[in-house]
């Protein structure tokens, strides 16, 4: 279920040039955990992609099922309790704009 959501979110992301072009140069790699299910992408400025391998990671984000799913549809990290997040500060703020970037036209509100 995170999977699946992980790439929508990866295709709606590549789609936007502006978040794109926020992504680091270095590779910068995530693992997704939720009860006990880890999912692995990267990202860096050419690609963003689902990892297969559990090899190194520079940020592990876990919480439940419902949790990680309201973060790729672009809810604040700081706005969802039960989210637990290691890694860098800088990392957190990066990886929380990139969430809420990629779904922010979505949800905006045309009066």
């Amino acid at each position: 279920m995170v999977k699946d959501s992980l790439e929508v979110f990866i295709a709606k992301a590549k789609n936007k040039l502006h978040v794109m072009e926020i992504l680091p140069y270095y590779s910068l790699r995530c693992c997704l955990i939720a009860y006990g299910e880890k999912t692995i992408f990267s990202l860096c400025k050419s690609d963003l992609q689902v990892e297969v391998e559990e090899n190194m990671v520079d940020i592990v984000i876990e919480g439940s099922t419902e949790e990680i799913i309201q973060l790729l549809k672009g809810t604040k990290m700081r706005e969802i309790k039960g989210l637990s997040f290691k890694g860098s500060f800088r990392h957190y703020l990066l990886l929380d704009s990139i969430f809420t970037l990629v779904n922010h036209s979505e949800r905006k509100v045309v009066s």
